[in-house]
């Protein structure tokens, strides 16, 4: 095996599940030794302003759901379209400068991000374009006949791929890439000492997402800690604002974070997790077998994520405060009903998918 190909990894800024994606499998190349590995962020190089623009308004869709539903439905409907030319060509310029000056033997995507097609044929060098499907649902924005092999969740997504003549062998079931942190053994009785949590009872972990973005947070706290038994901790992401906000609360069973690169900590002593339903949290949670109330899941991605987990039985919807606290408060009341969400997500995991991935990606590249 060659150590000293280069390894292009492109991703976006649109949510933070991508570049964690993309963080967490140039840290396995490395890791492995390959040293020739490089993350590009192509939207904000190629068009900074346009792309900040586009990232605000993807955060103030969560306030409007029938406006991002409306896109999220409506351009699988335009993939074929010449419109799509435009988003084709998005960023295709300075791609093209990046792969001239690094010459990539490899390309992965962790964000569909079509101009890597136009690569191949553009330039008329044969680099082979892999996509890592980073949702458990697939929209058609992802599928190219150009990309070399998709690696995805679930067989149910393979099956798709089928349906959308991509050929079975193109589709691999990996999982999606995630910190190994969430994959090594931990002690929690020091994890509980160094967060000083009761051990007495249970605790309920909300994560607000990378922006804290969740609403309502305060009196969805309010409601779960007057509950005795529960002890609440609560991530609030970059929201300095919503930290401050909880904070000022003053419960003595509610433990307010900011961001944290120990996030997976309190992922494994914890109960039961409170969030939305983006891909790279499912697929830490999967890791922990941490049992899931997914929060009025936003339509498009998340909604789809969020049926899919529900189907398998490894988490529940709420869509309104009132469900979200009866659940939570079910949860760590039924421990068969924990045990029970635990095992439908071991069936579900699929274990250190970076390395599934980075094999899978050399026995191509060494074939092709």
């Amino acid at each position: 095996m060659d150590k000293q190909i280069n390894v292009l990894i492109t991703t976006a800024p649109f949510g933070n599940g991508h570049k964690t994606v993309a963080a967490a499998l140039k840290n396995a190349f490395v890791n492995k030794g390959f040293n020739n590995v490089y993350v590009i962020d192509i939207f904000t190089e190629a068009h900074p302003f346009i792309t900040e623009t586009i990232k605000q308004a993807y955060l103030k869709s969560y306030n409007y759901g029938y406006a991002y539903s409306f896109l999220f439905y409506g351009v699988e409907k335009l993939v074929d379209k010449k419109i799509m030319d435009i988003y084709r060509n998005f960023g295709y310029k300075q791609l093209r400068k990046i792969v001239s000056d690094i010459k990539p033997d490899v390309i992965i995507n962790t964000f569909p991000i079509l101009a890597t097609d136009k690569i191949k044929s553009s330039m008329r060098e044969d680099i082979p374009v892999f996509t890592i499907v980073t949702d458990f649902y697939i929209h058609k924005l992802w599928i190219s006949e150009e990309i070399d092999k998709f690696y995805v969740a679930t067989e149910e997504i393979q099956k798709e791929l089928s349906k959308m003549n991509i050929p079975i062998e193109k589709a691999v079931i990996t999982g999606i890439p995630i910190r190994e942190a969430f994959e090594e053994f931990e002690n929690t009785s020091l994890l509980y000492d160094k967060y000083n949590f009761d051990r007495s009872k249970k605790i309920v972990l909300i994560s607000a997402g990378a922006f804290g973005v969740v609403k309502d947070l305060d009196k969805i706290c309010i409601d779960l800690c007057k509950y005795p038994n529960i002890q609440v901790a609560v991530v609030c992401g970059n929201n300095k604002t919503l930290k401050n906000q909880l904070d000022s609360l003053d419960f003595e069973n509610l433990k307010v974070f900011g961001f944290t690169e120990k996030i997976h900590e309190l992922y494994k002593i914890a109960t039961c997790m409170i969030t939305k339903s983006g891909g790279i949290t499912l697929s830490e949670a999967l890791a922990v077998q941490l049992p899931l109330i997914l929060f009025k899941p936003m339509p498009g991605q998340e909604k789809e994520n969020a049926l899919y987990f529900e189907k398998k039985g490894a988490a529940i919807i709420a869509n309104s405060r009132e469900e979200l606290v009866q659940h939570a408060k079910y949860i760590v009341e039924n421990i068969n009903v924990s045990l029970s969400m635990q095992n439908s997500m071991k069936k579900l995991y699929n274990k250190y998918s970076c390395d599934a991935i980075i094999d899978d990606v050399m026995i191509s590249v060494s074939s092709i």
